[in-house]
């Protein structure tokens, strides 16, 4: 996928959204400095911490990390990074710890598996084990680490900290929160603090009675991030409401694709088994999203999803209305009808690709000469240049991926009442985009992903052929910065609708 990173990569967290140092290139550029890890000589940049110049020569795995994150300021309250630097009187915080040119640091001697074993001998005397029903379960560091470095019995005899009240507690319709399984790691009040900037988390006292809340009571959870604490919590205690006992995490497929909920293109990784979605995860990209994604578009799988998309073809040949049929019985239909009118109006929706835009000119240009073609947004903007950002992160207010890829092929944006005059109108859509005005026109085909509430709610419409949704086709899009991202099918159809090159073959 062009532009993107990853999984592996993103694991890594090689890299920050503030700026890692970037290495000098060009003829006058001076070495690089060196440092010795366990045994191996890498280079780093000037700037760059233990934990960086780790990461930068795929080390990362190496160290293990709770409260630090590539996304966030380094706090080195958590302590499970430590490292053995030679020369140094005690053991050292990798994430906060400047490299240095002829460093010598030993991640893996005795002092520092002795120093993670004590940290997670102390997280796990208060943590519940409750391992089977919570839904971290696969992917919670904290059982990572436990495995790796943690201590075979626990030196703890004394009765276990609880907080009856934080069991289940809901910060939000979104977040629900378990204070019990809490590492008190902080990534989630430096997340509000710092990304969001909303302050509606807050850790309160200290030591042993140290507690996350919401900071008023009155708004609770309120950010139109939340997912992403889910995402980067260590353990079980912030989970996501939508995925909460949902799908056990070693079932699913990840896929990368693009987030077609609106024009930033935010690269993505689906979640699937048995081609069902359950849910969407970020993928690093930093020249796009960063390593965060909205909750809009985290939840837009569920148009994929949806239970009344119209999966088969419609055609209405007794003028009752449209009903379920064949391919073979609707293609013909279409043809016969496009052939038949005088004037026939091609309505694409902003969310197609460019890959199905250029494929539908040139087939519809051939089957009908007097075919027009204009392009239609519907949420709430009319072209590329009425979009506006929503907040000072990712949200914008055009709801369709591709407006500016479809502007850059030469088609013109839908006037108001242009649809007058036409015999037959096709709307192409894939679901995120709108649906003109068309009752005045006398025929209307519909070509991609429909609901069945979209199409009751439409007069005159002959013939439907059922297309695929974003996650189930390869394409590209053009984003509201201009960068075309490409993507491959993540999960197959699960009905009877084609790719647009699949149909025209039909014809």
């Amino acid at each position: 996928m062009s532009n993107q990173i990853s999984k592996t990569e993103t694991d890594l967290n090689y890299c920050s959204d503030k700026k890692m140092p970037v290495p000098p290139t060009g003829p006058e550029a001076k070495p690089l400095p060196k440092m010795t890890l366990d045994g191996k000589i890498v280079e780093f940049v000037p700037g760059d911490t233990i934990m960086q110049a780790a990461e930068r020569v795929g080390k990362a795995s190496q160290i293990p990390r709770y409260c630090y994150h590539p996304g966030l300021s380094i706090a080195g309250t958590c302590r499970m990074c430590t490292v053995e630097v030679e020369k140094a009187p005690k053991l050292m915080t990798a994430c906060s710890t400047p490299a240095a040119d002829g460093m010598v640091v030993h991640t893996r001697s005795e002092k520092v598996l002795k120093s993670r074993s004590g940290v997670l001998d102390c997280l796990l005397a208060n943590h519940p084990l409750d391992c089977p029903v919570c839904d971290k379960a696969g992917e919670c560091e904290l059982q990572d680490y436990d495995y790796e470095y943690g201590p075979r019995s626990s030196s703890f005899a004394e009765e276990k900290r609880v907080f009856p009240k934080s069991s289940t507690r809901h910060f939000s319709e979104k977040i629900v929160f378990n204070m019990n399984r809490c590492v008190a790691c902080e990534r989630c009040v430096r997340f509000t603090d710092e990304i969001t900037k909303t302050n509606d988390l807050v850790m309160l006292n200290r030591g042993r009675k140290k507690e996350l809340t919401v900071g008023d009571e009155q708004k609770g959870l309120y950010n139109d991030y939340q997912g992403c604490l889910s995402d980067f919590c260590p353990v079980g205690a912030l989970t996501w409401t939508d995925f909460r006992f949902q799908k056990r995490v070693w079932f699913l497929r990840h896929d990368p694709s693009i987030c077609d909920g609106c024009a930033k293109g935010c690269n993505i990784e689906v979640h699937s088994e048995k081609e069902i979605i359950y849910r969407y995860a970020p993928i690093y990209n930093a020249k796009v999203n960063g390593h965060w994604i909205c909750d809009e578009g985290r939840l837009s799988y569920k148009m994929v999803m949806n239970p009344n998309r119209i999966i088969a073809p419609l055609v209405d040949v007794m003028g009752h209305g449209p009903v379920a049929t064949t391919w073979e019985a609707v293609v013909p239909f279409v043809a016969s009808t496009l052939k038949s009118s005088s004037k026939v109006l091609l309505v694409v929706g902003t969310d197609a690709t460019q890959e199905e835009c250029e494929s539908l000119k040139k087939f519809l240009t051939r089957l009908s000469p007097s075919l027009e073609i204009r392009y239609f947004n519907g949420t709430g903007v009319k072209t590329s240049a009425e979009n506006k950002p929503l907040d000072h992160l990712l949200r914008q207010s055009d709801k369709t991926p591709n407006t500016k890829g479809v502007e850059s092929l030469g088609i013109k944006p839908l006037d108001s009442g242009a649809i007058s005059g036409f015999d037959t109108v096709i709307v192409f859509r894939n679901g995120r985009a709108g649906i003109p005005s068309i009752a005045s026109a006398k025929n209307v085909i519909l070509w991609g992903v429909f609901s069945l509430e979209e199409v009751k709610a439409l007069k005159n419409v002959k013939a439907l052929m059922p297309g695929l949704a974003t996650q189930e086709k390869s394409g590209t899009f053009v984003n509201s910065d201009g960068l075309a991202q490409s993507f491959n099918r993540a999960v197959v159809h699960r009905g009877f609708g084609l790719e647009v090159a699949r149909i025209v073959e039909k014809f």
